[in-house]
């Protein structure tokens, strides 16, 4: 049991190894493309890399989003490299980037984000803030409370004094 348990593990295992590599082996004919900053803003500047795939002196990258077409150039590693100004007016959104590489476009796509609008200044208090009047309840004095507290206090205070005072009983004097 344990033999077949070990065979099919091991043939699952084979089988998922190769459905995972032959989709790679197929994505080489596709050129990989990045955008940085991804998503840019109007006005940016993206470098874009594209890599694999091509083996042209140059590629041109277009999309609606950029001020013009971006000659890609390429260098030892061969990744293909340019610049592209991203339109001032471009509208947030996914744009398509074309790029082509000795006649074979392949397209991508890039994200635009709204333009970011500085939040406007918080005004500043034209007087102090109300901070109360010392933590009492309302602006005068209410005489009666005070009287009573006090009048309380005072008769606590003198049953402890003639308390204390007091003769004890049964001592006789």
């Amino acid at each position: 049991m344990r033999a077949i348990s070990a065979v099919a593990t091991a043939a699952l295992t084979t089988a998922t190894a190769f459905t995972i590599a032959v989709p790679s082996a197929t994505a080489g004919d596709q050129p990989s493309f990045s955008a940085t900053p991804d998503p840019a803003k109007p006005g940016d500047d993206v470098v874009l890399s594209v890599s694999g795939g091509c083996e042209a002196e140059s590629a041109t990258a277009r999309s609606d989003a950029f001020e013009s077409q971006v000659t890609l150039s390429t260098g030892s590693a061969g990744i293909y490299t340019g610049t592209a100004k991203i339109r001032p007016s471009t509208q947030a959104g996914s744009y398509d980037v074309d790029v082509d590489c000795e006649g074979g476009v392949s397209s991508y796509s890039l994200n635009v984000a709204g333009s970011v609008m500085p939040s406007p200044p918080h005004p500043m208090p034209t007087r102090g803030s109300h901070a109360g009047i010392g933590g009492s309840g309302g602006g005068g004095s209410d005489w009666a409370t005070i009287g009573l507290g006090a009048g309380l206090v005072g008769a606590v205070w003198g049953a402890v004094w003639f308390r204390v005072r007091r003769p004890e009983d049964g001592q006789g004097r």
